[in-house]
């Protein structure tokens, strides 16, 4: 450090003149040296020793002054240059840095935006699979319902069979007591009124030419409901047609011919086969 200043200083005015007059006086004794090896000159008077010394001392330390102002200016020209080269190597090092940070921010975007990508990808797939829950679950519930209902129904139409059955039994089981009820009524109604059709027929029929034994058809008689003879056939013949026609005939001039007035016997009595049997 104090070399540098020392190198820095100015010489004094003193100081400079006598290092102009040292070099001066060496110049000027080498080039009397050269001169008197070519052209011999008388020997010159000694200058004093103490002058001489003193020139030498003096253009020394210029010499060592200029020697060290050198040897600074190279030192710091070594410095300029290894600041440059330090300036350098931290440009290098941050623009390396600068890089490898890009770089991680580039890492870290581009993992940021595969971790989004994922994330969306499974908040896809979780809504897409919670969707299908749903809909198998809606399905479900629906599909149970329909068995739910259809149970419900199949048991309500087995119900209403059932029912319909029980009814129809009973109803079936009705109508045959009341039919078999009305056959006995109609039975005893036959039974009181055969006579009275025979009788009353007999009394409108003629007798055949071979008189009325033998004269024993079977006719159906189809009446209305006042007993109104509305058809007469034979329907088993007595093996003598005049026999058959006169009794058809008897029939029909007999209308109305007498039946219950009771209307459930009206169709037992709507239509009979009757024997005719005088």
């Amino acid at each position: 450090m104090n070399r540098r200043r020392a190198g820095k200083r100015r010489l004094s005015p003193r100081a400079l003149g006598l290092a102009i007059l040292v070099h001066v006086v060496l110049l000027t004794l080498v080039f009397v040296k050269i001169e008197s090896r070519i052209h011999p000159v008388p020997a010159a008077p000694r200058q004093r020793p103490e002058n001489v010394v003193d020139a030498v001392a003096v253009d020394n330390q210029v010499l060592e002054r200029e020697k060290e102002r050198k040897r600074q200016l190279e030192l710091e020209k070594q410095r300029k240059i290894e600041e440059q080269k330090r300036i350098e190597e931290e440009k290098i090092k941050k623009a390396e840095a600068e890089k490898k940070r890009l770089a991680e921010e580039k890492k870290q975007a581009e993992a940021r935006k595969k971790r989004e990508a994922e994330e969306k990808k499974k908040a896809a797939v979780e809504k897409k699979r919670k969707e299908e829950a749903a809909r198998k679950k809606r399905e479900a519930e629906k599909k149970k319902k329909a068995e739910a209902e259809r149970k419900r129904k199949a048991e309500a139409e087995k119900k209403r069979k059932a029912e319909a059955a029980r009814k129809k039994r009973e109803a079936d089981l009705k109508r045959k007591m009341e039919a078999e009820a009305r056959q006995r009524r109609a039975a005893s109604a036959m039974s009181q009124y055969v006579p009275r059709i025979q009788a009353k027929v007999e009394s409108n029929w003629r007798y055949p030419p071979g008189g009325p034994a033998g004269c024993n058809p079977t006719v159906r008689v189809t009446l209305a409901r006042d007993g109104e003879v509305q058809s007469a056939k034979v329907v088993k013949s007595s093996g003598d047609s005049y026999c058959d026609r006169s009794v058809e005939t008897a029939f029909m001039l007999a209308s109305p011919i007498p039946i219950p007035q009771d209307p459930d016997l009206y169709s037992e009595f709507k239509v009979i086969d009757f024997p005719f049997r005088p």
